[in-house]
C-alpha cells in the first residue's frame, strides 16, 4: 500500500472496467483491509484514523443491505480491544470515533453488546464535559463543552470532541427509545441522553459557530482564552452530523434548519471545493502543501464531511424533507466520486490524495480518506 514508487495515470482508462458499483466500492475496501494489523488496527494510519475507516466500511454495508464486511469487522475490533479496554485511551475525540464505530457494528449485527460498550464510552467522556457555571471564557459558558482529552490539566475544548459527544448522546436516545432499550441495563434514560446532546451542540451553537458563513470554529483554550478559528471541513460536518441526529429524536425543525445551512454552505465553500464541484479542502491536506506519501490527520477531515451529509441525506429520505437539498447532495457526492474515478485512481482499487487529481501513489491514509465516499454512493446509488 505504501509503496512511493507506484506512480500511476489518471485512472480514466480503468473506468469502464469496473463500471458496477459494488465491485468499485467493495473493491477500495478489500485494498484496504489488505493494510490490516495483527493489534487489529491499520498499518500506516492513527487509532482514530482506523475507527473511521471501520465506521465508512460499516456504513457501506449498512447502506448496501448487506452483512459482507461485518465479520472483518468484528474480528479486528476484538483485536483492537484487547489493547484498548472499551476503545478508551487519553483523547476523548479518538474514543468517541470507535463509539460511533460501535454503534454501526450494533446495526449491522444487532449484538447489543456493541450498544452497551458506546454506553461506556459514554460514561467515561461525561466525565470531562463542562458543567454550567464551571467556566468562562470570554463572559461564554462553557458549560457542555467536552475537553479534549483527559490529560491533567488539559485546557483546549473543542468542537470536534464536542460535536462527537453531542451526536453520540442523540444516538443512544434514539436507540433508548426502541425497543432495545428496554433489555439494556444499567443504563442511563433517554431524556439523559437527549439533555446532553442538546447541551453540547448549543455549547458549538453559542461558542464556535460562525453564523454569517455557516462554518464550525475549532478549539478555545481555557487558560489563555485564546479562540483558535481554524475551519476544517470536519468540525462542520459533526454538527451537520449531531445536528441531523437531534432532528431525527425531537422532531424540532430547529436542527433541521441549522444542518441545511451548515450543508448548502459546506457544498460550496472556497478553499474546500473546486470550480468544478470537487471536494478537496486542500488547504489542510492538498498537493503542494503535502507530500502525498505522509500521512496527516487531515488527510480524512473531508471524509467526515461526506458522511455527515450522507447522514442528513438519509434522514431527509426517511421523512420525504428538502428533496432539493437531497438532490444537491447527491450531486455532491457524485462528483467526488467521478472525479475518484477519473483523476485519482490507477485502476486496482487504489486511490491516491488528491481527490481532483493527478493520481499519485496509493497508502493506507489515501485509501481511508475515499472509503466515506464509497460508503455514500451506496447509500445514494447511480440510478
Amino acid at each position: 500500500m505504501q509503496d512511493r514508487n507506484q506512480r500511476r495515470g489518471s485512472g480514466r482508462e480503468h473506468v469502464g472496467e469496473e463500471n458496477d458499483l459494488a465491485a468499485v466500492t467493495q473493491r477500495a475496501i478489500d485494498v484496504f483491509f489488505l493494510s490490516k494489523q495483527d493489534n487489529g488496527e491499520m498499518g500506516g494510519i492513527g487509532y482514530w484514523q482506523t475507527a473511521n475507516g471501520y465506521t465508512a466500511v460499516a456504513l457501506h454495508d449498512k447502506w448496501s443491505s448487506s452483512t459482507n464486511n461485518a465479520r472483518i469487522l468484528q474480528t479486528l475490533l476484538q483485536k483492537v480491544e484487547r489493547h484498548h479496554p472499551f476503545f478508551i485511551n487519553e483523547f476523548n475525540d479518538d474514543t468517541l470515533w470507535w463509539a460511533h464505530c460501535l454503534l454501526e457494528l450494533f446495526y449491522l449485527t444487532h449484538d447489543p453488546m456493541y450498544v452497551q460498550k458506546a454506553i461506556v464510552v459514554w460514561h467515561h467522556v461525561s466525565e470531562s464535559v463542562i458543567r454550567r457555571g464551571q467556566h468562562t471564557v470570554k463572559g461564554m459558558d462553557m458549560q457542555g463543552g467536552v475537553f479534549w482529552s483527559t490529560r491533567p490539566n488539559e485546557d483546549n475544548i473543542n468542537s470536534i470532541t464536542t460535536g462527537l459527544y453531542s451526536e453520540l448522546s442523540a444516538r443512544l436516545a434514539i436507540i433508548c427509545s426502541a425497543t432495545l432499550g428496554q433489555n439494556l441495563s444499567p443504563v442511563p434514560s433517554g431524556a439523559e441522553f437527549r439533555q446532553a446532546a442538546e447541551t453540547s451542540l448549543r455549547w458549538i451553537v453559542r461558542c464556535r459557530y460562525r453564523e454569517h458563513d455557516a462554518v464550525v470554529l475549532d478549539t478555545i483554550k481555557l487558560r489563555s482564552h485564546e479562540l483558535v478559528d481554524w475551519t476544517f471541513t470536519y468540525t462542520t460536518g459533526q454538527l451537520i452530523a449531531s445536528a441531523a441526529a437531534l432532528f431525527t429524536l425531537t422532531r424540532e425543525t430547529w436542527y433541521l434548519d441549522l444542518a441545511k445551512k451548515l450543508a448548502l454552505a459546506s457544498m460550496k465553500r472556497p478553499g474546500w471545493v473546486e470550480q468544478d464541484g470537487t471536494l478537496t479542502e486542500s488547504g489542510a491536506y492538498g498537493k503542494g502543501n503535502h507530500e502525498a506519501w505522509k500521512n496527516d490527520d487531515a488527510v480524512g477531515f473531508k471524509s467526515v464531511l461526506v458522511r455527515s451529509l450522507a447522514k442528513l441525506c438519509t434522514v431527509l429520505q426517511a421523512t420525504k424533507l428538502e428533496p432539493e437539498l437531497q438532490r444537491a447532495v447527491c450531486a455532491f457526492v457524485r462528483r467526488a466520486f467521478d472525479s475518484l474515478q477519473e483523476r485519482d485512481t490507477n485502476g486496482k482499487g487504489q486511490y491516491g490524495p488528491w481527490w481532483a487529481g493527478p493520481m499519485d501513489l496509493p497508502t493506507s491514509h489515501s485509501q481511508l480518506a475515499i472509503l466515506d465516499v464509497m460508503a455514500a454512493m451506496r447509500l445514494i446509488g447511480t440510478g
